[in-house]
């Protein structure tokens, strides 16, 4: 029996990034995979900003970004035009994030630049061909029964198990859970082609001119696209997919030609989520636990969010804090922003955009056309690059501020030698304690206060200032015009302790020693609530 800290079992993009957010935290796994190799469709195609910061978190940005397609400008055409009947101007993503934009990147591609990172960490073992049949679990861990290859039966011990196995999770379903919620009233065909042709060239996204219905098209990489349809009512399933209405469907987009298709299917669309994300030491990441609108893009992006906030968790719980306080908060704050956030902006999406009536399908462009005129963007662009999540209800957060259970204010900084960061640059895969201080009050004893946290090895210990000319000497300072002092909105003496997964978890001003301390230690579950 192999006995590992964490079990993964699914090895799509979300547990992939489970084992590698967990290497990060230099914690082992073994992670088990249906399938013999993986996927080679194409699903998924956009990266968001907040999926970006994490991989830039990670070190693979870098990667990932010579990989695909980083847009920062988005021109929406009509098949047949000469100009584009409305642009969207993703460049205020670089004023909140590190990311400059969204990132088109088939899902095929993603994971096979996930397995690498994992590979290369040295810390995963990663099982392809291997079924999860069953497990039971008791006070100190998982056993997990698994079929390898010719029907092999083995078995794996672990502290904990987490099931990344998709919208049929064997592990969801184990626990006696479903995915709850709603399905739309309408059907979406999906597939990808070939263009060898000049066809190739056309701008995107391309949007047919129909009556009724959506029909879309976007070019992934070269002579690859992806076309998006909704079915009418009285169209089969098979009939859908049949090469004649494939062609019909891709002649209305790119004109007649040939073309190669490359596969398609016919899916529902579901707003659902389970219960619960978590029982004792088995927790649910992914399409296992939350499936929603393709709507926005954030299915996938949803769940990496989902594994960046439980690998730090389940290292320190691994590392002797409370397990009670680190886990509950995992399902308390990623069920919060499934719930609250993500299905809110998708359904409102879908039910405008796929499922709205006639009249207001036709004020879609004049309302895209507008909002860049209006300075709508900007309001808009938290929600569509996932920067807007908050947390509430969770057993780690406490303290007063703004940004408690939020996303910290990213923006760039200048270190103590004077090279140039970002905020978001200071955690990961520890977290990171920001005292804030202009110069009007008493200045911090960082060394003081650092000597209040030498058991907290990873946390750093940093006095911002909010200019290189105000700075003292070992501090940080907020560079640029638009300063993270003004995005803060902080008063002097205040402070911030930044997880890290880059969330604000506790917040205070002027505290006292016991104060710091305490709220520094219930952020990072190494005290319950008080």
């Amino acid at each position: 029996m192999n006995d590992v800290p964490v079990l993964i079992v699914g090895g799509g993009p979300v547990g992939l990034s489970l084992a590698l957010a967990l290497a990060q935290q230099q914690v082992r796994s073994i992670l088990f995979e249906s399938k013999t190799e993986l996927d080679p469709h194409s699903r998924a195609l956009g990266i968001l900003p907040r999926t970006l910061e994490i991989f830039r978190n990670w070190g693979i940005y870098d990667q990932f970004v010579k990989a695909g397609e980083l847009l920062s400008r988005v021109d929406l055409w009509v098949a047949g035009k000469t100009k584009p009947f409305a642009a969207i101007d993703l460049s205020i993503f670089k004023r909140i994030s590190s990311a400059g934009g969204v990132l088109i990147l088939p899902q095929n591609r993603t994971e096979e630049l996930l397995l690498e990172a994992v590979k290369s960490t040295g810390l995963t073992e990663v099982f392809f061909g291997h079924e999860a049949t069953g497990f039971e679990q008791d006070a100190d861990g998982v056993t997990l029964q698994v079929t390898g290859p010719g029907g092999v039966a083995e078995t794996h011990r672990g502290r904990y198990l987490i099931g990344c196995d998709g919208a049929r999770s064997a592990i969801r379903t184990a626990l006696g859970w479903e995915l709850e919620g709603k399905t739309y009233p309408t059907r979406m065909l999906l597939g990808d082609i070939r263009l060898e042709d000049d066809r190739d060239q056309l701008p995107w996204p391309l949007f047919a001119p129909l009556q009724h219905g959506g029909l879309v098209g976007a070019r992934y990489e070269p002579h690859h696209w992806r076309f998006i349809a909704t079915l009418d009512p009285g169209e089969s399933d098979t009939a859908a997919v049949e090469p004649a209405s494939i062609e019909r469907r891709v002649h209305q987009l790119f004109g007649a030609g040939p073309f190669q298709p490359l596969w398609s299917s016919v899916f529902h669309i579901h707003c659902r989520t389970s219960r619960h994300f978590r029982q004792g030491r088995v927790l649910l990441a992914g399409d296992a636990a939350h499936i929603n609108s393709p709507a926005g893009g954030q299915g996938m992006n949803s769940g990496i969010q989902d594994a960046h906030n439980l690998a730090w968790k389940l290292a320190r719980a691994l590392a002797g804090a409370d397990p009670e306080a680190l886990l509950a908060s995992y399902e308390a704050e990623r069920r919060e922003v499934i719930v609250k956030t993500v299905d809110s902006y998708t359904d409102f999406l879908t039910r405008t955009i796929l499922l709205g009536p006639s009249f207001i399908k036709k004020l879609a462009p004049a309302a895209l056309w507008a909002l860049p005129r209006l300075g709508l963007i900007s309001m808009a662009a938290p929600a569509a690059g996932m920067l807007d999540g908050v947390y509430t209800r969770s057993t780690l957060l406490s303290g007063r501020g703004s940004w408690l259970g939020k996303r910290a204010p990213d923006g760039e900084l200048v270190d103590p030698t004077g090279k140039n960061l970002r905020l978001l640059d200071l955690v990961g895969p520890g977290p990171a304690l920001l005292l804030f201080d202009d110069g009007r009050l008493p200045s911090w004893n960082q060394g003081e206060i650092s000597q209040l946290f030498t058991d907290i090895h990873d946390l750093r210990v940093a006095a911002l200032f909010p200019s290189e000319k105000s700075r003292k000497e070992g501090a940080y300072a907020c560079a640029g015009r638009e300063t993270l002092w003004k995005k803060w909105a902080i008063s002097a003496g205040s402070v911030a302790l930044v997880r890290p997964d880059g969330y604000v978890g506790w917040m205070g001003r002027r505290p006292t020693p016991e104060e710091l301390d305490s709220g520094v230690r219930q952020a990072l579950g190494m005290v319950g609530p008080g």
